[in-house]
């Protein structure tokens, strides 16, 4: 028993931090309508990096293997992720609307597998490619079968051209993440990009945001804590160790139940439905899903009977032909030895 939880305990990571991910959207469209998006991204790093103080102990038993030249890879994981990466997403939403948006976050999954097949020279089989396509088929085509509104901005082309960097950024953190997951903890890695979002964002909030409204809704409360200790610790957290165990073209594809998942929270919470597209759209991101990451199975020694038969008799025949030209070589020397004179069946001492 747990042999099996260790084998599909990165897949488990993984798909929580996912769900996690995606009951996020719902919280920050909550807190984004009262607080604004600066403030709010601010007010979810502080809460996080307050919790995360009580990991240090933890941290330093950890012992992070800290190798000449890292500083520029923990540099680049804290700007590509939580700092551009939102910047740029908040960004475009104000030109595009969210169903373009999400049809340009669809391509993440796709995006890191290439990448890190490109960068990481990881390996990609046939099964997971063809999976991973499947299944980013079918998340463009859930986040374009909605109902969105035609208003929701007034240039959408520089809008999806802004997400798309998002998702560059995102996928560039994915890559780092991966890198540096072998020499330093989950904890850690997560514990900086708090602390790092924290002073990145702290100005942009003074510079853009009014401050904190005076009368803040008990929801608006609860989705900032949700999102500083559920999403900004515990999935960020998982989602760092899943790269331990697997490697991030495979966590990338898990990625595309990210769309799935808000559906489903956005008719749990939001009272939303989906139509008849977007069910058969659900699966085919499964089909994807599952198609990619289950491994085929040997087959059978009944079905390759036949096949077992075939090389036997011609292994069979190859001796008997080997056999054969053995007995001929030994017929050559013996006629050879007679016409000298020298016959096989006297030492040679005393035909001497």
């Amino acid at each position: 028993m747990a042999q099996v939880i260790r084998q599909y305990l990165p897949v488990i990571q993984i798909v929580t931090a996912v769900i996690i991910w995606a009951a996020s959207f719902i919280a920050m469209k909550i807190a984004v309508a009262e607080l604004g998006p600066f403030l709010t991204v601010f007010l979810r790093m502080l809460l996080a990096v307050a919790v995360l103080l009580f990991f240090i102990p933890t941290m330093r038993r950890a012992k992070q293997q800290y190798q000449q030249g890292d500083w520029l890879l923990l540099v680049g994981l804290v700007l590509c992720e939580p700092c551009l990466y939102f910047v740029f997403e908040g960004l475009a939403l104000t030109y595009t609307s969210a169903s373009e948006a999400g049809m340009i976050t669809a391509l993440h999954p796709f995006m890191v597998t290439i990448a890190a097949w490109y960068f990481l020279k990881e390996q990609i089989n046939q099964r997971m490619l063809s999976g991973g396509l499947v299944a980013v088929v079918g998340a463009v085509l859930l986040s374009i079968s909605g109902s969105g509104s035609s208003t929701d901005g007034n240039n959408h082309l520089l809008g999806n051209f802004l997400e798309f960097i998002a998702i560059a950024f995102a996928t560039g953190y994915t890559l780092l993440a991966r890198k540096l997951s072998g020499r330093y903890s989950p904890v850690f890695l997560t514990a900086i990009q708090a602390a790092f979002g924290t002073v990145f964002f702290l100005p942009l909030t003074l510079s853009f945001e009014q401050g904190i409204p005076v009368d803040v809704s008990s929801e608006v409360v609860y989705s900032i804590l949700f999102l500083a200790w559920g999403v900004n610790v515990i999935a960020f957290i998982l989602y760092n160790a899943s790269f331990k165990a697997m490697p991030a073209s495979q966590v990338g594809l898990w990625l595309n139940l990210l769309p799935l998942s808000t559906l489903l929270f956005g008719w749990l919470v939001l009272d939303e439905s989906l139509n008849t597209t977007q069910y058969f759209a659900a699966g085919l991101v499964l089909a994807g899903l599952i198609y990619s990451q289950i491994k085929p199975r040997r087959k059978s020694v009944f079905i390759e009977q036949s096949l077992i038969k075939r090389e036997y008799i011609d292994q069979l025949v190859g001796e008997q032909e080997k056999f054969t030209e053995g007995l001929q070589s030994d017929n050559l020397a013996e006629d050879s030895l007679n016409k000298a004179g020298l016959t096989t069946d006297k030492p040679l001492q005393e035909t001497c």
